[in-house]
């Protein structure tokens, strides 16, 4: 569900991940929906190597086993198109454990902020 500290613009939406990856917004006029795109999952492995794996090879065991997912972070890119053809670009990330969050634009270029719970 989308927070109180996404573009007013925005009334309600909901962001899936997993199995079905789906968006939906919703605005005063115009319901948009995306489904089917891809969620990538990153990590820095350079950065987490030069950090853990000399200084701390336990951690760094851990990180590289999958075991510790909080160096990982989520994006994702999503076009939600209206039924009468609107569509809005979006692109978010987040860390793991954390909640997705970015900017939504439209055609004209006009950025909406969107957060979800």
């Amino acid at each position: 569900m989308l927070t109180k500290d996404s573009a007013p613009q925005l009334l309600k939406g909901e962001f899936s991940h997993g199995q079905t990856n789906r968006l939906t917004l919703e605005s005063a006029d115009r319901q948009y929906e995306a489904t089917g795109f891809t969620v990538e999952k990153h990590m820095n492995w350079a950065e987490l190597s030069r950090r853990y794996r000399g200084t701390d090879p336990k951690h760094w065991d851990r990180i590289f086993a999958g075991h510790d997912k909080d160096h990982e972070t989520y994006s994702a890119e999503a076009k939600a198109v209206a039924k009468d053809g609107a569509e809005l670009n979006c692109r978010l990330a987040w860390p793991s454990g954390k909640n997705p969050q970015g900017i939504c634009s439209d055609k004209a270029g006009k950025e909406f902020a969107v957060r979800f719970d």
